[in-house]
Parts: C-alpha cells; structure tokens; sequence
C-alpha cells in the first residue's frame, strides 16, 4: 500500500482486486479446458481397468484354490512357510543372546541340543540324530513344492561330497504331505546322495512348530546347536558356518 493510499483504502482495494481480474476482453478457452477434461476421464479409465483385472485376477486365484483344497494348501504353504520367519523358530534357536537375524550363529556357551528324533530313510534304514555325534550335522528341514528348497538341494549334494571325508553329513528331513510318493522321485532325479527321511508332528513340535522352510541347522559334533538359517542362504553362508564348526 502506498502512503497516499492510507487515507483512501477503498481505492487501494478496488485497485488490487483490479490487477487479478482479467479484463472484458478475456473470454474462456472452452475447447482446452474441455480437452483436459477429457484426459482426465481417460485416465480415470485406465486406472479403473487396471484395477478390475487385479480383481479379476485375486477373484479367479481364489476360486481356483477353493476348487482344488490341496493346491490351495501347497499355495498357502509356499506363501507363508517359505517367504517369511517364524517368530517361535527364531525364538527357539537364537539362544540366550535373543538374536532374530536369519543366520544365528550362536557361540559354543549358548548353544543348546538338538532335539533327538529317529525316522527311516528313502532305503528304510532306521537314522537317529543322535547317532551321529562326533561329526558336523547339517540338518534341513524341506519340501519338494517349496522352490526356496529345491534351488538348495544342489548345494546340499555339494556339501556331503565335498565335507563327508572331514566328519561332516548332511541329513534332509521332507515335510511333504504326501509322504515317499512325492519326495523318492523328487530325490532320485536329482541324485540326492544324503539321507532323506520323511518328517512328522512330533518332530514338527520338537523343533518349534516349523512354520517356515526350508530351515538349516549346522550341529556341531556335541549335538548341539551351532548355527541355524531361516530361508534360502547363499552357499558362502553356508560354508562359512560349516567350517568354523568344523575347525572346533
């Protein structure tokens, strides 16, 4: 406001209302403005139809699992068991320090055993964990429709062929459903050359519920617990946990 406005502030009004009015000559650019409009809609469509596919998609996935109750089972297996961490699992393995990392390795003061269990193998041979302290055990817990597993099992064969000579095993224990039927094909096509056994709920409970796989214990030679991987894990994770038990 200029000081010759001070004594007349109804001018000053009716001159700033004046600078943002557009003046007589200025008429509005309907086509534009109805272009936008139109851009918009557009728009708004697309979002639309994207989402009614994502509808279309969860709805035809749902009736799907709900027609056939044993992929839909497998499919909330795969969705909860091998994508996250079980919290009991954690929790069971982490020792006194309480680590929840998805590699615990815990230090000799804190391990704990290894629950004992005994199952038959692919051959009907009766293995006892137990039987096998003394030596480095790899314990993994696993499933032949959990991808996560099956891209480990490779490295698994490596491990038993490459540690055995040193007082290493490497022991698999299924949790599928459908017993030898689904897991002996599965094992003799990738030439699997540890033992495999087939798991039940007492050794579920034993080992806290089990809710994800596949699930890795690395036992070092007193049936203890040394390390345990929740997931899938690189082989140099591995490695590195398998020797240091090793070099014990």
């Amino acid at each position: 406001m200029k000081e010759n406005d001070v004594d007349n502030p109804d001018r000053w009004v009716e001159d700033l209302l004046t600078d943002r009015v557009p003046g007589t000559e200025w008429q509005p650019d309907v086509a534009r403005a109805f272009a936008q409009f139109q851009q918009k809609v557009r728009e708004g469509r697309s979002r639309g139809r994207t989402w009614l596919w994502a509808m279309a998609a969860i709805l035809a996935t749902s009736v799907s699992l709900a027609a056939f109750p044993v992929t839909r089972v497998f499919a909330e297996r795969c969705v909860s068991a091998c994508v996250t961490e079980s919290s009991r699992v954690r929790q069971l393995f982490a020792g006194a320090s309480g680590a929840a990392s998805k590699n615990v390795f815990a230090e000799p003061g804190y391990r704990m055993i290894a629950p004992d269990f005994t199952l038959s193998d692919a051959t009907g041979r009766v293995v006892t964990l137990s039987d096998f302290r003394g030596k480095v055990v790899l314990l993994n817990f696993w499933a032949t429709w959990c991808v996560p597993c099956s891209a480990e099992v490779p490295l698994l064969v490596e491990f038993q062929q490459e540690y055995r000579d040193r007082g290493f095993e490497v022991l698999g224990v299924s949790l599928d459903e459908g017993g030898w039927k689904s897991v002996k094909p599965y094992i003799d096509a990738r030439h699997v050359n540890y033992p495999v056994m087939i798991g039940n709920g007492d050794i579920a409970r034993a080992y806290g519920g089990l809710e994800s796989v596949p699930m890795t214990l690395i036992i070092d030679k007193s049936g203890r617990i040394a390390a345990t991987h929740v997931g899938l894990c690189r082989k140099d994770e591995y490695e590195a946990d398998i020797r240091a038990v090793l070099n014990e």
